[in-house]
């Protein structure tokens, strides 16, 4: 079942013109728009809103101006085109927006100066946007000529999306057709400027009616044909156009896809569109107002444009009419559930809680009654892991909470684990926290005895290895570092006042040759800012894997990327110390980063 639950994400909300900043950077649930109508997010996951003659972008808490006009748009001189940077750039009503998956360069649909226009990507928060004017003369009332994109001319281009081969699509809105941008010109593939209809057909033959915005999916086109309540695909090799969607719309104004799962706003709602069905997503087709709720039970007043955030896992949606962005969940909420190493422990036995919950949440949050217990190996009762023991006998109830964007779920194991005195000497066993770490990674050696060891010797084969972050051989929980490759045995020896135990894995340990400390000095990794509290932005050259890990061998953050700007938010790990790496075909390089 689906949550679609609708949440304000940034605006203050106010009906009606008047109230509008633009501040440099503000928080953004204190942002006052000024009919906002186009969003984006870019490959760093980055959230671009078109606001009435600028543009933002919103990270965590903060929105800040990309480009464009900074006072009250009413002002004279706040709608023009000029090609500058920053505050000084010039718009006239942008609209759609579309990131460039190849140079994230955002694109934007400027609407009331009938051309295309294009906003630098983003470098740094001290660095000011350029924006350049792509394809577009600057006239007053539009018109319609295919030319090169210096002099071909437009008529109210309200929506845009950037291909992988970097072609442009515009829904050329008061032309009633279909336009691309490729190769320096611009040509129109579906329709025919001026000329609006409901007609399928290859290329010129089709007919649309005020096309308000476009998605590409696959080889295809889809085109939000707002004036005749349809959903629209254009075949990108024939240029055939056919209806995909033609009852059940009003007023279509932008979509995207979710898996196989097409979402649509309009006006006053979002639709979703699944397996031939076409249902009532969130909102209503007949009330509006603000509302934030669960799915019907939301109202908007003009929603103009939508995206899916792949980070968040969330839509979000530009209501024009309320001067907000808000966001709608079309994941489920999560279904609780964990695992105990086990339920019949002895005093002192290290015991590993695991959430296994499903639907992906994002919080945690452990009760675990009597309060008679330690926590281990830095872990928290915010984590998703944790490592505790018992300090008592008796039986103990563990809690989890846990939190996802569309809601929360809990689940109590009463009496779930049952602890016992020590009656015999430690059954000795033990776990490592990674068991394929490269070279100089840090990781812990866990002991899972039962029978409460109060002593414990490590021992480790071979001899390339340190001890570090204050623990050594007789720690029950040890951090090591390996400083070569190879296949390391590992003994513990465990002791209680009823005898000793011993437990040997052999080639229990196997590193990874490559070293994260193998990069020369001058080579480090650009990581900025460093401290760092909600952001860090982490400069890449190539395609591979960025990963975060604690101080005690705790993996935080893991992610594939491919862009060569790669921002990740820290706004929820613990204060402290963590080294990043980014691994590649040509090695690993790493970081030491503190998060404050």
């Amino acid at each position: 079942m689906y949550a679609q639950t609708v949440k304000a994400y940034s605006g203050l909300q106010y009906t009606g013109s008047g109230l509008y900043n633009a501040l440099r950077s503000s928080h953004k649930d204190s942002v006052q728009y000024s009919g906002p109508m186009g969003i984006e997010v870019d490959t760093a996951g980055r959230i671009y809103v078109s606001n009435e003659h600028n543009i933002f972008w919103i990270n965590g808490n903060t929105a800040y101006l990309a480009a464009g006009y900074t006072l009250d748009p009413a002002d004279p001189g706040a709608a023009d085109s000029k090609d500058l940077a920053g505050s000084a750039a010039r718009f006239a009503r942008p609209a759609g927006l579309a990131i460039n998956p190849n140079t994230n360069e955002l694109m934007v649909a400027d609407l009331d100066n009938n051309q295309i226009r294009k906003v630098e990507r983003f470098i740094n928060i001290a660095t000011q946007q350029i924006v350049t004017t792509f394809a577009g003369v600057k006239i007053l009332n539009g018109a319609h000529l295919d030319a090169a994109n210096a002099s071909a001319k437009f008529n109210a281009p309200a929506g845009i999306a950037v291909a992988s081969n970097g072609d442009i699509y515009v829904a050329d809105r008061s032309n009633h057709c279909i336009r691309k941008i490729s190769g320096g010109n611009v040509t129109t593939i579906a329709g025919v400027g001026g000329v609006a209809g409901h007609v399928n057909g290859t290329g010129s033959n089709a007919r649309f009616t005020a096309p308000y915005n476009v998605y590409l999916d696959g080889n295809d086109l889809l085109v939000a044909d707002y004036g005749n309540g349809a959903i629209r695909k254009i075949n990108l090799s024939t240029m055939a156009v056919t209806d995909l969607i033609t009852a059940g719309l009003d007023g279509p104004r932008d979509l995207c896809k979710v898996g196989t799962t097409l979402f649509i706003a309009e006006p006053l709602c979002v639709k979703r569109y699944d397996n031939n069905v076409l249902s009532i997503y969130a909102g209503s087709n007949s009330q509006q107002g603000y509302v934030n709720a669960d799915g019907t039970s939301a109202r908007f007043e003009d929603l103009t444009g939508i995206v899916y955030h792949e980070k968040h896992k969330l839509l979000y949606v530009v209501d024009m009419g309320n001067n907000v962005v808000r966001s709608i969940s079309p994941n489920e909420r999560p279904v609780c559930s964990f695992t105990a190493s086990t339920t019949s422990a002895t005093k002192g036995q290290t015991v590993i809680l695991t959430n296994t919950s499903i639907n992906k949440p994002i919080t945690f949050k452990w009760t675990i009654t009597p309060s008679t217990y330690n926590l281990l190996n830095s872990t928290t009762l915010a984590d998703s892991l944790v490592y505790v023991s018992f300090s008592q006998t008796g039986t103990y109830s563990v809690k989890l909470l846990v939190t996802n964007m569309s809601g929360g779920d809990s689940l109590l194991k009463s009496n779930y684990i049952t602890v016992t005195s020590v009656t015999a000497p430690p059954i000795v066993d033990f776990k490592a926290s990674k068991t394929t770490p490269l070279t100089n990674e840090i990781i812990s050696l866990i002991d899972m005895s039962s029978n409460t060891p109060t002593s414990w010797i490590w021992r480790v084969s071979p001899a390339n290895y340190v001890w570090v972050n204050g623990t050594d051989s007789t720690d029950q929980i040890a951090n090591i570092q390996f400083t070569n490759g190879n296949n390391f045995t590992i003994t513990l020896i465990a002791t209680n006042a009823e005898g000793t135990n011993t437990l040997t894995k052999v080639d229990y340990i196997k590193v990874n040759g490559t070293s994260v400390q193998s990069v020369m000095a001058n080579n480090t990794l650009p990581v900025y800012p460093n401290p760092a509290h909600d952001v860090v932005f982490v400069n890449t050259e190539e395609s591979g894997t960025v990963q975060i890990i604690s101080i005690y061998g705790q993996v935080v953050y893991e992610k594939e990327i491919e862009n060569k700007l790669t921002e990740i938010n820290t706004s929820e790990y613990a204060r402290g110390t963590y080294v990043l790496y980014y691994r590649t075909s040509a090695g690993v390089r790493s970081q030491k980063i503190v998060i404050y």
